[in-house]
């Protein structure tokens, strides 16, 4: 009665070559996806099965904490744990989330080829349903965060993509002299 149901989609486009090949394993890693999200804190294995959600044999269930950063810190300054059911797919990956006060959301995170044949894209799909007294603020909230996860998940294949290449990885700090180099 007082729930409203949403969805919200975006998507971005890779046109480096073979990137499939860096794009699936990372969409595959739950520890990668959950860290894009702008609030994530923290997660841990779950020891429960949470309450109202199915959970598929193959999936794995997570207690994760959100900074919450969308609530005003007068009303709330801690952060919330969640727990998230993350389940791989062939092109990607399914993450179901039960949060307290009656959040819950479906996010499916794809990758497929664009219509040119000439680039890999990755979409995510998500519903969500919440308090209707707490909707505007999760929707901006949901918008905001697509945009931050897809930019981190361009550095993160960007970055595997350097490495595997053999050049220095962004954010790592290697030094131009052989370890066997002294000073002096």
């Amino acid at each position: 009665m007082f729930d409203t149901t949403f969805s919200h989609s975006s998507e971005s486009t890779f046109q480096a070559p073979n990137v499939d090949h860096t794009i699936l394993p990372l969409l595959h890693d739950f520890s990668t996806i959950i860290h894009l999200n702008p609030d994530c804190k923290n997660h841990q294995p779950s020891p429960t099965r949470p309450k109202g959600v199915h959970v598929p044999d193959d999936a794995a269930i997570y207690d994760c904490e959100d900074a919450l950063m969308f609530i005003p810190k007068k009303l709330w300054d801690g952060g919330v744990w969640y727990t998230a059911v993350f389940r791989p797919d062939p092109h990607g990956c399914d993450i179901t989330i039960k949060a307290p006060g009656g959040f819950s959301s479906v996010n499916k995170w794809r990758m497929t080829r664009t219509g040119d044949g000439d680039g890999t894209r990755v979409t995510i799909d998500s519903e969500a349903k919440c308090n209707k007294t707490f909707a505007g603020f999760v929707k901006k909230f949901l918008a905001n965060s697509h945009a931050v996860q897809h930019r981190r998940f361009h550095e993160k294949v960007e970055a595997e993509l350097a490495g595997s290449a053999g050049r220095p990885v962004l954010g790592r700090r290697r030094s131009s002299w052989p370890a066997s180099t002294a000073l002096g």
